[in-house]
């Protein structure tokens, strides 16, 4: 019995190392209601192997501790069981999390892959930039070098600039120098061609005017000589007084001579006219008298202011060719003597006025001075 007992235990499981198949309790649990009914079967089959007759007592207390045990951890297996089941729940949630855990990690994996790649590229692009920036600094280390080299050239240049500007300098000086030196020359060259210039005006006066006292000297007409000389030395109040003797002449020293006697009875008679009253005999003594005038030889002193020393003096002034005494002592004469000589005065002053005018020309151009139309026309303005 106790064998068969045991072995059915075994048989069920019940009993490690005893034969069969270990159950695993992750796999299959055994219930409290199946053991009891397990135990209550191997008793009743106990109890029937104990009464059949002649058959030996089969001591079962140590089958019976070991079903109390049984019994005892029954309640310890549905614990197993339910932190099994609560286990079995946790590992599926643990399998879908690790599946989730897996697909992350894939992607992870394949954006690893990609960040790897983009690594790859960056450590490329790195590579390239390091290069390029090698590159760059060897561009760089050129160009201070050439900058160095353009810096020495700048300051060799600016040496020369300021060598070749001190040289500019001087000659600018120089230049100034000789641009002074010029200056003086033209200036000079200048006031010399104006002194030939006014020479030579001078000498064409001088031509003119010498060709209008000849002209006037000859006693003819001189217009187209005054007008030479007007157009040469400038039309003034000289010239404008001699144009009224321009179309018949002014009469030369030895023709207002010739015509001074005719002249000088005149003035004798306005000086001592005839009485209305006067005795027939006083009329043709005075007539006679104007015929024939007995002047005292010589030219009377200017004290003396009779009739016969102011004819005097007229008479010596206009035989010695002393035109301007003549003017003077005209110009004391009373108005009735003036009145009946003014024509010959007039011609008288012509005459002087010509005789200025070539003189002072002349004179002019040689001491290098042009005289003023004014003072030339002065002799004809007075009186």
């Amino acid at each position: 019995m106790a064998l068969g007992g045991a072995w059915l235990l075994a048989s069920n499981g019940m009993l490690p190392g005893l034969g069969g198949p270990q159950q695993n309790l992750s796999d299959e649990y055994v219930t409290k209601d199946a053991l009891n009914q397990e135990i209550a079967t191997l008793r009743g089959e106990g109890a029937a192997a104990g009464s059949t007759d002649g058959a030996p007592a089969i001591d079962l207390s140590p089958l019976e501790q070991r079903i109390a045990a049984l019994e005892a951890s029954t309640a310890d297996i549905a614990t197993l069981k339910e932190t099994a089941d609560k286990a079995g729940t946790t590992a599926t949630s643990a399998g879908e999390a690790a599946a989730s855990a897996q697909q992350s990690a894939d992607a992870l994996m394949e954006a690893s892959d990609r960040t790897a790649g983009q690594a790859a590229d960056a450590v490329s692009q790195a590579a390239s930039a390091s290069q390029a920036a090698a590159a760059a600094q060897q561009a760089a280390t050129n160009a201070q070098q050439t900058a160095n080299s353009a810096q020495q050239t700048a300051q060799s240049s600016l040496e020369k600039a300021d060598a070749a500007s001190s040289a500019a300098n001087s000659a600018n000086e120089a230049a100034e120098a000789a641009s002074a030196k010029v200056d003086g020359a033209l200036a000079d060259l200048e006031q010399r061609v104006a002194g030939i210039e006014q020479s030579n005006q001078r000498a064409e006066v001088a031509l003119a005017a010498a060709n209008l006292k000849s002209a006037i000297d000859a006693g003819g007409p001189f217009a187209d000589q005054l007008e030479t000389f007007a157009k040469t030395a400038g039309a003034g109040a000289t010239t404008e007084s001699l144009r009224t003797f321009a179309a018949e002449g002014v009469p030369s020293e030895r023709q207002l001579a010739a015509q001074w006697p005719e002249v000088e009875t005149k003035i004798s008679n306005a000086l001592s006219p005839p009485r209305p009253n006067a005795p027939v005999g006083d009329q043709m003594l005075a007539g006679l008298r104007s015929l024939v005038q007995v002047r005292p030889t010589g030219s009377a002193p200017a004290s003396d202011t009779s009739d016969d020393a102011v004819l005097s003096r007229l008479n010596a002034a206009v035989r010695s060719g002393d035109l301007e005494a003549f003017r003077a002592q005209w110009e004391d004469l009373p108005d009735a003597a003036k009145d009946v000589s003014r024509d010959f005065a007039d011609k008288v002053k012509a005459r002087l006025t010509a005789e200025e005018i070539v003189s002072s020309t002349l004179s002019g151009a040689i001491s290098g001075s042009q005289p003023s139309s004014s003072d030339a026309a002065e002799p004809a303005n007075q009186g």
